[in-house]
């Protein structure tokens, strides 16, 4: 357990600054047994909580579209700091979800198509694809579910993937009126034709 635990956290150990620190927090509500209400806020500084950089806020209705595939119709309002001034940026967007389970692994994917109305510039359209791996039913007391996920993301406008997200953290089960998770991210965006990594340090829970 020592050395899956260390494998977790050897990320952490190689940033040579300090990274970025993401909160989020969602709230859930079954309005019946097929709709879902969900409400969710995101706050994103600078070297660990020292200067906001991004909020988001988001609210969503999800449903059973087919067997094991549900459907998200969702709004968010983004405001990110650019240049030092802050611009806005509606988003609606549509997720389709499913999930499986092969042996010990619990695998989930998503697509996502966001329609992105920002401040002073045309709409865009952007795809979103996830994949994330969890594995086991949780380890320690704490019952830590270890999990590892990818994002890729491809900009309609320019027709190029642009982004990269890698994630690897745990979810901590022991909680029992909250599903709390703890991340480490590497995100990877192109820009002049060159890759370039950001370090973040993620925390999300959901109610």
């Amino acid at each position: 357990m020592k050395k899956l635990l260390t494998g977790l956290f050897i990320p952490f150990l190689l940033i040579a600054e300090q990274p970025e620190l993401w909160q989020a927090a969602k709230v859930s509500k079954h309005l019946n047994d097929t709709y879902t209400l969900s409400v969710e806020s995101d706050f994103r500084s600078f070297n660990m909580g020292e200067q906001l950089k991004y909020y988001h806020g988001d609210i969503g209705i999800s449903f059973p579209l087919i067997a094991n595939v549900k459907l998200s119709i969702n709004f968010r309002e983004v405001f990110e700091l650019k240049n030092e001034t802050w611009k806005q940026e509606h988003r609606p967007h549509g997720t389709l979800s499913t999930k499986m389970k092969l042996g010990k692994l619990d695998i989930s994917a998503r697509t996502r198509f966001e329609y992105r109305m920002k401040q002073d510039k045309n709409p865009v359209i952007r795809n979103r694809e996830m994949i994330t791996v969890k594995f086991g039913k949780g380890f320690t007391p704490l019952k830590l579910v270890p999990y590892a996920a990818d994002e890729i993301f491809y900009d309609f406008e320019e027709s190029e993937l642009n982004r990269n997200r890698f994630y690897v953290g745990f979810e901590i089960k022991s909680i029992s009126f909250m599903k709390a998770i703890v991340y480490y991210l590497q995100q990877n965006d192109l820009k002049d034709d060159e890759w370039k990594p950001t370090n973040i340090v993620g925390m999300k829970f959901s109610f």
